[in-house]
């Protein structure tokens, strides 16, 4: 097993072969509700047992699992999750212009935040961030006021692909024309040690295997106070609705 998200309810495991249904690959599983107790103590790098259950989803029932050497420095563990009010911490990242950034330096400015990849093929995950934060910043340019105030910060999970040059290209695909100089929104990456580090404070698990990033979802909305607001879990947030909770944020302390 290589990632836990409680706020999806879902596992990302690492399976054999299912005779009949599907090659061996990793990918996520929606966990029964019976089953909830699991987010309480499994962690990534468990051993997993479980039976599929497919009906108009797949769903792991009946869960056991024994604990695993996990993989120190491939995973977050355990997984912390934002609550409102959390200061968040000073963490140094690259962005797409080859500057360092850190995070404090949006003190003063609501900083709204996710995390992507460049190389991400599902269209529910990192694309559909992207697509999200790019309808948040076209709300916002309606406000000019707080177009001007408001800070949008997309983070890669993949640095060792995604240098600032890549970025840059990437990033130009969502600005377009609102903010074609990165002035509100910015795409940074860093070492890895600074990405686990943002990665385990936002609440984000992720996890390399054979060349591909398995991981969840996790959106966050910092107070000019640097302290954490609100969180998004997963995909399904509106681009409507935190384009206001950004706008409100402007007038926030």
């Amino acid at each position: 097993m290589v990632a836990v998200d409680p706020a999806l309810h879902q596992l990302t495991i690492a399976h054999q072969d299912v005779p009949g249904l599907m090659k061996g690959m990793t990918m996520p599983f929606l966990v029964s509700q019976q089953d909830a107790w699991v987010f309480r103590a499994i962690t990534p790098g468990d051993e997993v047992h479980a039976t599929l259950v497919l009906s108009d989803h797949a769903e792991l029932q009946d869960i056991s699992f024994t604990k695993g050497a996990g993989a120190a420095g491939d995973s977050t563990s355990p997984l912390h999750i934002p609550q409102p009010g959390d200061e968040v911490p000073d963490i140094t990242l690259v962005n797409q212009n080859g500057q360092h950034i850190d995070l404090k330096q949006f003190r003063g400015k609501p900083l709204l935040l996710t995390f992507i990849y460049t190389r991400c093929p599902f269209p529910d995950y990192c694309l559909r961030m992207s697509s999200n934060f790019a309808q948040v910043l076209q709300r916002l340019q309606q406000n000019p006021t707080a177009l001007a105030d408001a800070q949008l910060l997309s983070i890669s999970i993949d640095p060792e692909h995604d240098k600032p040059a890549l970025l840059h290209e990437y990033g130009e695909r969502y600005v377009g024309h609102v903010d074609p100089k990165f002035q509100h929104w910015q795409f940074a990456s860093g070492s890895q040690d600074q990405v686990r580090k943002a990665a385990d404070f936002f609440g984000l698990a992720y996890n390399s295997k054979d060349g591909q990033i398995v991981h969840g979802l996790s959106t966050v909305l910092v107070g000019k106070d640097g302290k954490v607001l609100k969180v998004y879990s997963g995909n399904a947030w509106k681009p409507d609705d935190v384009a206001a909770d950004v706008v409100a944020a402007t007038s926030g302390g």
